[in-house]
């Protein structure tokens, strides 16, 4: 039996509620497709993220801290998610999407969340989910991966990274 993944996508928030709603903002983070090759057979696995007890399977990715390069922040997220230390070999692409910020908000904030993916090759590290935003942590081969992720965009991304991988050799 095979299961069917749930993607999602963020719900659609009408252009007026973009244009008028007065508490907006525009974050910006950096996440990346750390990867590395199996052993046995040499098949390329990457790491993903549970969040939300184990029902979001998702890509490391954070926040952008100022003075610091997209690449930068991709590169010190998955190290702080998921333990890994990674060299940086190719952006892949930049997702964005619309979501409601309620978080200890009397009056919601509407956020506008622009995502830069890299392609991240694993130099060092040991794969851990000891940062307090992660429920768990794994290696999966593209396949699983693309099986497992609940996010439709971050599925594109390892889409993009199988095709630059595939293409390198």
């Amino acid at each position: 039996m095979t299961l069917e993944p749930k993607r999602t996508t963020p719900p659609e928030i009408s252009a007026e509620t973009k244009q008028t709603w007065e508490r907006t903002r525009h974050d910006y983070s950096a996440g990346g497709v750390a990867y590395r090759r199996g052993a046995g057979r040499g098949e390329i696995e990457i790491a993903l993220i549970a969040t939300r007890g184990g029902r979001r399977w998702q890509l490391p990715k954070g926040s952008r801290e100022s003075q610091e390069t997209s690449v930068e922040t991709a590169i010190r997220e998955v190290t702080e998610e998921v333990g890994l230390r990674t060299e940086h070999e190719a952006y892949l692409r930049t997702i964005d999407y619309w979501y409601w910020d309620t978080y200890r908000k009397e009056i919601p904030e509407l956020v506008h969340k622009s995502v830069d993916f890299y392609l991240l090759r694993v130099v060092g590290g040991e794969l851990s989910d000891a940062c307090y935003e992660v429920d768990a942590v794994g290696w999966f081969t593209l396949d699983q991966a693309e099986a497992m992720l609940t996010f439709s965009g971050e599925l594109e991304v390892v889409q993009l990274a199988r095709a630059r991988l595939d293409g390198a050799g």
